[in-house]
């Protein structure tokens, strides 16, 4: 194949790219005239480009929150192949709770409202621990635990 050297057909990335600096070149009063001459709705095309940039922000703002709640669904749809167990005294299941607010800043703020962990009832606590083992906060112990006896 040979190349085409006829210089009425331009390459259409080099129009792309000549198009490009022009657009970048003119006032946003030329751009705006020439739009309102075309019939085009600027007002439409503001909002539109307005609400798809708020849109992107947004969306990055809130990656995490996405991130956190898709990991959430494969985590409460999966089957449990992990049993935690529960401590067997109160005294035991105030110290796991203790210990996991103190390794865990996540686990402190949850169980902020206890702030005197010894005016904490059992059940409280169990309760406590039962939601933080669902939420997967004692996760990385298990999964130290495991290592070791496999």
């Amino acid at each position: 194949m040979s190349a085409d050297t006829n210089p009425d057909k331009m390459d259409l990335g080099e129009l792309f790219r000549n198009l490009s600096k022009a657009v970048e070149q003119a006032s946003p009063e030329d751009l705006l005239a020439e739009s309102k001459a075309a019939g085009q709705n600027t007002e439409g095309i503001a909002a539109e480009v307005k609400n798809t940039l708020l849109d992107a922000v947004q969306s990055f703002e809130q990656r995490k929150l996405h991130a956190a709640r898709a990991k959430y669904r494969i985590r409460s749809s999966a089957p449990r192949t992990r049993s935690f167990v529960m401590p067997a005294t109160p005294a035991e299941r105030l110290r796991m709770l203790a210990d996991a607010a103190t390794r865990d800043q996540r686990v402190a703020k949850i169980t902020a409202k206890f702030r005197n962990l010894t005016e904490i009832s059992d059940d409280d606590v169990r309760s406590a621990l039962e939601d933080l083992m669902e939420l997967g906060a004692f996760d990385d112990i298990a999964e130290q635990d495991n290592d070791g006896n496999d």
